[in-house]
C-alpha cells in the first residue's frame, strides 16, 4: 500500500492535469500521462519496454507487470492521444530513469501530490463509472485494496437517485 502521511481525496480532471504538464519535454509528459490515465504504480511504468506496448489508430494497449501481490491483468487500454502517442514510437526501455527521479518529477510538477495520487484518482474514477468488478479486473487488486485507494465519492448522487426512484 502507498506510504504517505495524508491521503488527498480530491479528484483531478484531465484539463487540470494537461495544463500542469504542458511545458515538460515529451518523454516526461508521456510518463506522467501514463500515471494519470493508467493509474499504474511508478515501478510498473518504469519496468515497461516497447515489447509491452501495442498500438492501433486510437488505442494503446499496455501489458503491465503487476506488483505487490496484485493479480496479473490483461493489457490495459489507454487513448492514443497527446503525449501518450510517444509510447508507440519507442524501442527498448521506455523511461531511462529511476524511481527517485520519477518521484521528483511528480513532486516538481504537483508539489502537493504524491505519485500514488494518480492511482487513487484513476481507481476512484473507474469505480464511480464502472464499479468494483471492473476495477478488480483492470488493476488486479482485491476489494479491500479498492477501499484503500478509493477517494471521496459524491454521495449526493445516491440521494438524487433515491429521489428519482420515488418518482
Amino acid at each position: 500500500m502507498p506510504k504517505y502521511k495524508k491521503k488527498i481525496t480530491r479528484l483531478m480532471d484531465y484539463e487540470e492535469f494537461k495544463e500542469a504538464i504542458q511545458d515538460l519535454p515529451l518523454m516526461k509528459r508521456s510518463f506522467l500521462s501514463l500515471l494519470f490515465f493508467a493509474g499504474c504504480r511508478i515501478s510498473e511504468a518504469l519496468a515497461l519496454t516497447s515489447d509491452h506496448i501495442s498500438c492501433t489508430d486510437d488505442t494503446i494497449f499496455i501489458q503491465f507487470f503487476r506488483l505487490k501481490g496484485s493479480k496479473q491483468t490483461d493489457p490495459q487500454e489507454v487513448p492514443r492521444a497527446d503525449a501518450l502517442n510517444w509510447l508507440c514510437g519507442q524501442e527498448g526501455r521506455l523511461f531511462p530513469f529511476c524511481r527517485t527521479t520519477a518521484y521528483r518529477l511528480v513532486k516538481e510538477i504537483f508539489p502537493d501530490l504524491y505519485p500514488h495520487y494518480f492511482r487513487m484518482n484513476r481507481i476512484t474514477k473507474t469505480d464511480i463509472l464502472f464499479g468494483d468488478a471492473v476495477v478488480y479486473h483492470i488493476f488486479g487488486i482485491s476489494a479491500s485494496s479498492i477501499d484503500h485507494y478509493r477517494g471521496k465519492v459524491d454521495i449526493k448522487n445516491v440521494g438524487k437517485a433515491l429521489q428519482k426512484e420515488l418518482g
